[in-house]
């Protein structure tokens, strides 16, 4: 073990926590440039104060006066009064004339005639429920049977009456409408009818020409299809002819 002798040293140790810590170095403050800028621009206003160091007092002969305050202005107009010296008398005050006489009324005689015509109240049925004298009105009680007793109890309301008769002048209406409507059946004449036969076969021979005409070997899908929707549409129209040679009278629908 080796041992260290420290002859020469200024070191102490009682100083150490005395000492501050060193200060830390702050950033530079942020200065804009454009306040720099309207600082220099800005024109400073003349002649401005605080006001008066003491407020000035009036002196005593300036005291308000009449008619020197403020006040509202007067509203011009153009209209002008002209006076003459011949202006009409002022008329007089008409003499009081005699009160309306009042009729003499016996205000006796009439409260008796009229407590004579008055009915009597009528006394609202009521029923006696406890010992105590608690009364309780009949009327909405269900003590009484009311709701049967009423005139229109079991009758068709109003309403469905209206409804029903709304229902049977429509119903009616279109009874008589069907009644005088005329027949849209209507019969051809023969013209007519052998220029519809001679259609029906003339476009039988075009269809027949064009079946015809078709390949032999019907060997794809689409040559099959064609084939058989062209014989379909033969026999209808073979169907077409033999029903209007067959029928001399032929009616149609408008």
């Amino acid at each position: 073990m080796s041992i260290v002798e420290i002859t020469q040293h200024d070191e102490n140790i009682y100083r150490i926590l005395d000492e501050p810590p060193p200060p830390t170095p702050k950033t530079p403050r942020y200065e804009s440039q454009l306040e720099k800028e309207l600082k220099a621009k800005k024109i400073l206003p003349t002649r401005r104060t605080f006001g008066y160091a003491e407020t000035p007092l009036t002196a005593p002969e300036n005291f308000l006066k009449k008619g020197h305050g403020v006040t509202q202005p007067l509203k011009k107009s153009d209209h002008k009064c002209v006076v003459s010296g011949n202006l009409p008398p002022v008329p007089k005050r008409p003499p009081p004339g005699k009160r309306p006489e009042k009729p003499q009324v016996n205000f006796r005689v009439v409260n008796i005639k009229k407590a004579i015509k008055t009915k009597p109240k009528t006394i609202e049925p009521r029923l006696v429920d406890t010992r105590d004298g608690h009364i309780k009105k009949i009327k909405g009680s269900g003590e009484v049977p009311e709701y049967c007793l009423r005139p229109d109890f079991g009758q068709m309301p109003q309403y469905l009456v209206k409804r029903n008769r709304k229902i049977h002048m429509a119903y009616n209406k279109i009874q008589e409408i069907e009644k005088n409507k005329e027949s849209l059946c209507k019969l051809i004449s023969v013209e007519e009818r052998e220029s519809l036969l001679a259609d029906l076969k003339h476009n039988w021979q075009i269809m027949q020409k064009a079946f015809l005409q078709l390949p032999m070997l019907t060997d794809t899908i689409p040559k099959i299809l064609k084939k058989s929707k062209m014989e379909q549409e033969l026999k209808q129209l073979e169907k077409d002819i033999a029903l209007v040679e067959s029928n001399p009278y032929i009616y149609i629908y408008e």
